[in-house]
């Protein structure tokens, strides 16, 4: 099975695109790929979640168009890399699956000196 975001790079897109070596993409229309990918069952709500759901699937993001101002004219791209996201060989992004959340580490409630019995 292809990966979603294989089938969006293949249509063509100018607002989403390989780089020259095809181990990296880059969009400049956040809120496009989120229409796009929420179309294929993603639930990204905004340009953070977005991110959040690249970063739980084990993507790097290497540039982030967040952080400039505002740019009408969407010159500005965030590019995003995954050892196993690789143009010519689609077959690898089956490896490809969202990390485990990690366990909330049990509290441990320490008792200040003062409400210890054997003190008093």
């Amino acid at each position: 099975m292809q990966h979603p975001l294989y089938r969006i790079l293949e249509e063509g897109h100018t607002w989403i695109e390989w780089n020259t070596e095809g181990t990296k993409i880059r969009y400049n229309d956040p809120e496009r790929l989120m229409r796009e990918l929420q179309t294929l069952g993603f639930k990204a709500q905004d340009s953070a979640s977005l991110s959040k759901n690249f970063n739980d699937y084990g993507f790097k993001r290497l540039s982030d168009a967040r952080k400039s101002r505002y740019d009408p004219w969407r010159s500005n791209w965030t590019m995003f890399a995954h050892q196993s996201f690789l143009r010519n060989d689609a077959d690898s992004s089956n490896n490809i699956q969202r990390r485990r959340a990690r366990r909330p580490r049990a509290s441990s409630k320490k008792s200040s000196p003062c409400s210890d019995d054997s003190v008093w």
